[in-house]
């Protein structure tokens, strides 16, 4: 009597093939194999076929998605110092990649309208954002494809040219405080001298954020011991942050 075999004959799944340096595709990108992402990145950041708008999504998705666990990091920072280390990339070129990877998914369906590509200039992706805040949709993405990164850096900031030097020329004189020749802010007499030193602290730093086209947030704290241990921590991670830019 024979055995009957019960093998499958119907259709596989194809094998996923490892290709060679000349072959490597840049799909990896858009993978869901974290594996298979991690060796993308690290492939095309030895120059197989390096497509910046590609690292930058593959390394977004790292960190979003929390691929770096299942890569045996804790934090995405560790993952990226691993790449560093084994590819000897910079840290901060890393960092800029995703910066362009999040603004290239987070507008992806305008800019595949447009057909943006790495050809038009991935670093513009990063002032994106802040473009769309200042400009018309239809009149950012024609730009973003049109203009030079300079070009277009300049261009997202908006027409801040007379803030710039009216806010330059903030100042207090006595019981004012002025922008220029104008007067903005008055205190009263009976004001007492540390809340009155408090609230030019406020004003001055705003001032200081709007010639330099910046944001300011306002934080609230129990106590100044809080305040203190708030601000140690604020000044290490805003250094990490631009030093991604």
């Amino acid at each position: 009597m024979n055995t009957i075999k019960n093998d499958y004959d119907g259709p596989t799944k194809p094998v996923r093939v490892i290709k060679s340096p000349r072959q490597f595709s840049l799909d990896f990108a858009y993978s869901e194999d974290p594996a298979e992402v991690d060796a993308g990145i690290k492939e095309a950041i030895k120059g197989v076929k390096l497509s910046i708008m590609a690292m930058g999504i593959a390394l977004y998705r790292v960190d979003v998605a929390g691929y770096f666990i299942d890569l045996g990091f804790k934090k995405f920072g560790e993952y990226i110092d691993h790449l560093t280390e084994e590819t000897g990339m910079a840290r901060s070129s890393l960092y800029n990649w995703e910066y362009i990877g999040e603004a290239y998914i987070t507008y992806r369906s305008e800019l595949d309208k447009i057909g943006f590509s790495d050809d038009d200039g991935p670093t513009k992706l990063p002032f994106l954002p802040r473009a769309l805040e200042n400009h018309t949709k239809q009149a950012v993405f024609r730009n973003i494809k049109d203009m030079s990164k300079r070009e277009f850096e300049e261009w997202s900031r908006g027409n801040i040219g007379q803030n710039d030097k009216k806010y330059k020329n903030v100042k207090i004189k006595g019981n004012n405080l002025f922008a220029g020749s104008a007067p903005l802010v008055s205190f009263a007499d009976g004001v007492s001298p540390r809340d009155r030193r408090y609230y030019e602290t406020l004003l001055m730093e705003g001032a200081e954020a709007l010639a330099q086209n910046e944001y300011l947030g306002t934080y609230r704290f129990y106590d100044e011991l809080e305040k203190r241990r708030f601000d140690k921590i604020y000044s290490r991670e805003l250094k990490v942050m631009r030093s991604r830019k």
